[in-house]
């Protein structure tokens, strides 16, 4: 699987080709995501839970480095060597064919953004692993293949979020602090408004 606005470094799939022969309990292997500007993506995640999604998603608009959003990012962890991750992103992954047919194909219930964690969610439920290779590389040019409205995209974004928590968490009693995440998601579509204009009125100024 790979978004559109993804390039492949030179011998990368054959890369995670080979890791996936090697580990049979292999379901996903996720590259390691290289950004336009030559960084390393925070592209190997862990599955948010209630608690620390709403704590990350309130504290990353003002304080982008806070321990809730590190901790979900797994931030602090070495990116040099491989090692199972709960989820990575989808704009690359190589997925096994028979894992596949075990979890099934991406839930078309998200219109876009959070499939990738549902995807892995799934992977493990059925027994399989996902892991983080970063000795394949794939660079992404993070929103080629959405460009428009951020507050748009916040909104698809956080109804993903909401759904993938009705889906996999009904059963847990932490379903009862729904309410309380879609206040918080509310709240991130508000930040993202709200900073989008402040931007614009920068930029017309700066234009003035």
């Amino acid at each position: 699987m790979l978004n559109s606005d993804c390039e492949v470094y030179e011998g990368s799939i054959d890369e995670m080709v080979s890791f996936a022969e090697k580990n049979s309990d292999a379901g996903i292997i996720g590259p390691m995501i290289i950004n336009s500007d030559g960084s390393i993506q925070l592209s190997c995640r862990r599955f948010p839970s209630l608690i620390i999604a709403g704590l990350h998603t309130i504290l990353s608009s003002f304080l982008p480095n806070n321990r809730f959003s590190r901790h979900y990012k797994m931030a602090d962890r070495e990116k040099g060597l491989p090692f199972e991750a709960d989820w990575v992103s989808g704009s690359a992954m190589l997925v096994r064919r028979d894992a596949l047919k075990d979890t099934g194909l991406l839930d078309e219930g998200y219109f876009m953004y959070v499939e990738d964690i549902d995807l892995c969610y799934q992977m493990h439920r059925k027994g399989w692993k996902v892991y983080y290779y970063p000795h394949a590389r794939i660079l992404h040019h993070i929103g080629g293949s959405t460009k428009g409205s951020q507050v748009a995209s916040c909104i698809i974004m956080q109804k993903s979020i909401l759904y993938f928590y009705l889906k996999n968490y009904k059963k847990d009693p932490k379903i009862l602090l729904i309410p309380i995440l879609v206040i918080v998601l509310g709240i991130r579509i508000a930040v993202t408004f709200l900073k989008g204009s402040f931007t614009k009125k920068v930029k017309k100024r700066e234009k003035e």
